[in-house]
């Protein structure tokens, strides 16, 4: 099935979704938007300043979203009340309000398909985590770590990502997001959370560069994560502690390699020395060179589109409990 495609914001990330969508095939992007004419240069499609020019001019049958977050919600309703299918970056808006008003509008256009991007759910690591999670050979999941940080920038603080305005909340909500979605798609949904949200370094923006979180669910699994912007070195670990193993998933493919290279391994529960080293036991380890996620991310949204059904992963439900979650922590 082709789809005739509109990308809305062609910043990073609209350029990243516009290289996934050519090279999936099933996507004819006709048109492109941004407020920015210089992010367009170079680019053969119809070009539109204003979003809701674009919506109302151009024929298509899917909007990608890829803008800042505060214009999140009022595009996907919008091109969800158009009969479009839709694709939009995280976070899904600014605030649970948001979240909950997008989903009652896919409520009401049950024939479209709203997906959120949270493409980290298809990192090759993370792929084979939940494999053998699913396995049952390391026993069942009982707790959960997890790290996630970057360095900041000179220019952080004049950054789109750090204007309220624009953004709504701080590293928790532009990348802790990501960690804490990948806890509750490991996990399931959070009943108790306790938090610590702080400015502790660059006191010259008006939100978080850290967050503390632990969070439990209501059969009794426990996470823990920080999401900081002054680990002031890239910084990706998530590791998740079975009845009988443990996985440790560490650094995550990128265009920068910034975060390492990609790393799962695994050990099995030893309490009886039977490799001769009581606390050290056989390390299995699995290293990953290629980042596949923006693709497989891509084709699992046309799979939805094509079998009429919601998508698996980064539906409006998961945009709601995640967006929950993160009030809860914020508060």
């Amino acid at each position: 099935m082709r789809l005739k495609t509109v990308i809305l914001g062609f910043g990073k990330m609209g350029k990243i979704r516009y290289r996934a969508l050519k090279a999936h095939g099933s996507f004819d992007v006709v048109a492109l938007c941004d407020l920015d004419p210089k992010n367009l240069d170079g680019y053969s499609e119809r070009q539109f300043a204003d979003w809701q020019d674009c919506l109302n001019t151009v024929d298509c049958d899917v909007v990608f979203v890829c803008t800042y977050n505060n214009s999140i919600p009022d595009i996907v309703c919008r091109a969800l009340e158009k009969g479009c299918h839709v694709f939009a970056e995280k976070p899904p808006g600014k605030t649970l309000e948001d979240a909950q008003r997008m989903q009652k509008v896919a409520e009401r256009t049950p024939q479209c398909i709203l997906k959120f991007g949270f493409n980290h759910r298809f990192h090759a690591s993370v792929i084979e985590a939940k494999a053998l999670l699913d396995s049952g050979i390391l026993g069942s999941l009982v707790c959960a770590r997890g790290v996630y940080g970057k360095a900041g920038s000179r220019d952080f603080p004049s950054q789109w990502r750090s204007d309220k305005t624009l953004a709504g909340g701080g590293i928790l909500l532009d990348q802790g997001i990501h960690m804490l979605d990948l806890l509750y798609y490991f996990m399931g949904p959070f009943t108790h959370i306790q938090s610590e949200v702080d400015n502790l370094v660059w006191k010259d923006i008006r939100m978080e560069d850290n967050a503390f979180a632990l969070l439990k669910t209501q059969d009794n699994k426990v996470a823990s994560f920080h999401s900081s912007a002054t680990q002031w070195q890239h910084k990706f670990q998530l590791e998740l502690i079975c009845s009988q193993g443990y996985i440790s998933l560490d650094g995550f493919n990128t265009s920068t390699q910034s975060y390492g290279q990609e790393t799962l391994s695994y050990v099995k529960k030893d309490l009886l020395e039977e490799t001769g080293k009581l606390g050290n036991p056989a390390k299995y380890v699995y290293i990953f060179e290629n980042d596949n996620s923006w693709a497989l991310e891509i084709d699992e949204f046309h799979q939805a589109i094509c079998r009429k059904r919601d998508t698996w992963n980064g539906n409006a439900t998961d945009a709601v409990n995640i967006m929950s979650f993160i009030a809860q922590i914020y508060r």
